[in-house]
């Protein structure tokens, strides 16, 4: 297998040489095969061990494993911990969803700062096959069927010519040491549902199914490269490239059979999904302008275009509101960025003012300094007076703002990232004033919001 991947990784020019690569560990079998043939390969590495802390004792001693492993043959350790938990509540996402959310943009920082040339993951041609039905299940198209490919950036996958089986005879015969992940075995996620019960099945129809699908799936990719090359060229007759993204005149998408394949494919570079471009589409023919947010990019729909812009840094649009030394002795109200903070003490028949314009706080909930900063896709909140967790978006439904209401909405957030006020909409439960509070934190817009 050693000759294999290696081979492997010079048909596919993964890396060269002198590079220095960043391998991706956990600590199961499958990276730490990975592990043993580039350091018998002599490649110059360091690995990068991630504890999502989502199996409590397991996920500690996944990181010491890795550790005493990285130490023992004196190659450089990153090692992380993420609450992955909060982050997926905050931004409405899956674990799964966050979890690689999390790691691939703490992978690519490590790459920058350290100067590692690549980025190796140990996906095999198994997870090429589990890959191909998550996919068929979340719509994703063409695009999501043509498999892993074993470069992409400063990607590479250097295991995609081994399956499992492959992996494991080579563990066993070279008595490689790993850490079992007990949650590979819980079918209640897809991927293990998948690998469990509809693999296996479609193996009791034909012995011979894995590479029956591989191959199918390379075919799938040669036909995506045509596909792609046809879009590309009738995209070009249709949109104008910009400095910040693209223009598309809508009356020549609607020309077009099937404008939603086009305008999905047009869009997708710009981190849009298929349920936004269902919305987009269904906005064209309403004449008033609206305005559709992806991660990374802003849409606005005119009466005659949809113009795409990169959002800048959100950084830049983060204020401070209130600085740390904002005590309970303070008297006299602060004024800061079109908000003013006062902090009165808690009594049984203190007096709320009712006003959209101001909101009331535990104030020894709160972390200073607050900030101030415009919505962005995925936002989530508890409201007050509700139960469970709200999209910012939701709520701007609800409210019936249009496109450029929503853009000047200003939300007040707690130093830990919660959002703790839609200003002039409604505040977070979380943070709400109750009978154990001591001291209130009285907050009124002083400039208007929208």
């Amino acid at each position: 297998m050693l000759q294999k991947f290696q081979q492997y990784c010079r048909d596919n020019a993964l890396f060269e040489g002198k590079d220095k690569i960043l391998l991706a560990v956990s600590g199961g079998v499958d990276s730490m095969v990975m592990f043993d043939l580039f350091l018998k390969s002599g490649v110059n590495m360091g690995v990068a061990h991630c504890n999502f802390q989502l199996r409590e004792v397991d996920s500690i001693e996944d990181e010491s494993f890795v550790t005493e492993t990285t130490n023992k043959h004196k190659i450089p350790l990153h090692s992380i911990r993420f609450n992955t938990n909060e982050y997926a509540v905050g931004k409405g996402i899956s674990i799964q969803m966050a979890a690689r959310e999390l790691r691939y943009n703490w992978f690519e920082s490590l790459r920058k700062t350290f100067n590692y040339q690549f980025i190796a993951t140990a996906h095999h041609s198994d997870d090429v096959l589990e890959g191909f039905f998550l996919n068929l299940l979340r719509k994703t198209g063409i695009s999501g069927l043509h498999g892993i490919r074993p470069k992409l950036n400063c990607l590479i996958r250097p295991l995609l010519f081994a399956s499992k089986a492959d992996i494991m005879q080579y563990s066993s015969e070279n008595n490689i040491v790993y850490k079992e992940d007990r949650t590979n075995a819980d079918v209640h996620y897809q991927r293990n549902y998948i690998r469990h019960h509809i693999i296996p099945a479609f193996k009791e129809l034909k012995s011979n199914f894995a590479d029956s699908l591989l191959d199918s799936i390379a075919i799938i990719s040669k036909q995506e490269a045509v596909y792609k090359n046809h879009v590309l060229q009738t995209a070009g007759s249709i949109a104008e490239k910009t400095a910040e993204g693209i223009e598309i005149a809508i009356s020549n998408l609607k020309k077009l059979p099937y404008p939603d394949i086009y305008l999905f494919e047009m869009l997708y570079p710009f981190d849009y999904n298929e349920s936004q471009v269902e919305d987009i589409m269904q906005s064209l023919d309403n004449k008033e302008e609206k305005i559709f947010h992806s991660d990374t990019h802003q849409l606005l729909k005119t009466r005659s275009q949809l113009i795409v812009k990169r959002i800048e840094n959100s950084q830049k649009n983060e204020i401070f509101v209130v600085e740390t030394d904002l005590k309970p002795a303070s008297t006299n109200p602060t004024h800061q960025h079109g908000i003013q903070l006062k902090i009165l003490p808690y009594s049984n028949d203190f007096v709320f003012e009712n006003s959209k314009n101001t909101a009331y706080f535990d104030f020894d909930k709160l972390a200073f300094p607050l900030l101030s900063r415009s919505w962005k896709h995925g936002d989530i909140f508890s409201p007050f007076g509700g139960k469970g967790k709200k999209k910012i978006s939701d709520l701007f439904t609800d409210a019936k703002l249009s496109s450029i209401e929503k853009e000047k909405t200003r939300l007040l957030c707690n130093q830990n990232g919660d959002i703790i006020w839609a200003v002039g909409l409604r505040s977070d439960n979380r943070y709400r004033v109750t009978t154990q509070t001591k001291n209130i934190l009285k907050c009124v817009a002083t400039s208007q919001i929208h």
